[in-house]
């Protein structure tokens, strides 16, 4: 193998794990040349030159079917065909042995091109609920890669479990990390539990969390809050919070415990750090994959889930239960073991390929 053409954009949850991979893949296997392709969204840039990747931008930037405006709509499918041949002369100039699709809107374009120009596709899936490109592409034939034990509604038989790749585990040391993220003096000698989920996190649930952060009981731990401090937010000694990060092995270094959304991506980071969590899934994700997530994230990592629908109190309730039940933490794994499964599972792929072609 001598070239791979990583396909992520949209979100965190698709691009970090296609960040992790190809970064496996450079420092275990040197003579691989890697790719990255995203969209023109400003944010899919934002986190790729975060990490120090200057991906090749299609000028797309959403699907057609997403938007409910008739010229919208004329406007993507424009964007789509313009991606289309961009795609094409990026392939036709690396000649990739295979294309690993991470999922999102950007997909559909590199599974359509690779199919007519017979390269080797493998789709990675990270949640346990297939996309539209992925259920595609399993009735394509093509290779699916899947973080979990669960790809619904395929067929156990239609895919293969490597679980998702995530960043390097290196913890930091505490008084470091705190520096890093822009805090003053010392971490203060207190439980801290962080909360997660950026954009997906709504406000009422936000406004819910600083409700909750001000209880009495809640009061011995100290909130970091993953993004902006609202304008009247009111000042309290126990809620901070820590704008964008992107380095988050500061964060998690300094972590007890979490509160977070269910994106793979996200969960699987946690496991690896060894960070007891509660997920709050996020009601508007399709198909509801992400209450599936915490479901098996539950099965194999412990920790609660609690529903937007559900009590403040009983939120408090699984908070208090977790991180008061869980002895102090241990690393898991050092966020290799999914990369390499995912490597193998493509360099057979593609040793089959070829077999079948001669």
């Amino acid at each position: 193998m001598s070239a791979l053409c990583l396909v992520a954009g949209g979100t965190g949850g698709h691009i970090f794990p296609a960040i992790s991979f190809g970064r496996w893949v450079q420092e275990h296997h040197e003579a691989v040349r890697v790719s990255f392709i995203c969209g023109s969204r400003s944010l899919e840039r934002e986190i790729y030159f975060s990490q120090g990747v200057e991906p090749v931008v299609l000028p797309i930037s959403g699907s057609p079917f997403g938007v409910p405006d008739f010229s919208q709509k004329m406007r993507r499918w424009g964007e789509m065909g313009r991606s289309l041949g961009l795609f094409r002369r990026h392939v036709r100039s690396e000649v990739p042995d295979c294309c690993v699709l991470f999922g999102g809107y950007l997909s559909f374009i590199p599974l359509l091109v690779s199919a007519f120009s017979r390269i080797p596709v493998v789709v990675h899936e990270q949640n346990s609920v297939a996309g539209k490109v992925t259920r595609l592409a399993a009735k394509m034939g093509k290779t699916v890669a899947s973080g979990w034990s669960e790809c619904l509604p395929l067929a156990p038989e239609s895919y293969r479990t490597t679980g998702v790749p995530v960043r390097l585990v290196v913890p930091v040391d505490r008084g470091r990390a705190w520096q890093a993220m822009g805090l003053a003096g010392s971490p203060p000698d207190r439980k801290m539990i962080g909360i997660l989920g950026g954009s997906l996190m709504s406000e009422p649930l936000i406004q819910l969390l600083r409700y909750m952060a001000r209880d009495e009981e809640m009061r011995q731990y100290l909130f970091l809050v993953l993004g902006e401090k609202p304008a009247d937010e009111e000042e309290t000694d126990n809620l901070l919070y820590l704008g964008r990060q992107w380095n988050m092995a500061n964060l998690y270094s300094l972590l007890h415990m979490a509160i977070t959304r269910g994106g793979a991506s996200t969960l699987f980071e946690l496991a690896a750090w060894g960070i007891p969590s509660v997920v709050v899934p996020w009601p508007q994700a399709s198909d509801n994959h992400q209450e599936n997530n915490a479901r098996l994230f539950m099965r194999e990592n412990g920790g609660a889930l609690w529903n937007e629908g559900d009590s403040t109190e009983l939120l408090k309730k699984k908070v208090l239960g977790v991180i008061q039940s869980t002895p102090p933490r241990t690393r898991r794994r050092t966020g290799e073991d999914e990369s390499e499964r995912l490597w193998r599972l493509i360099s057979s792929h593609i040793g089959r390929e070829r077999t079948e072609r001669e």
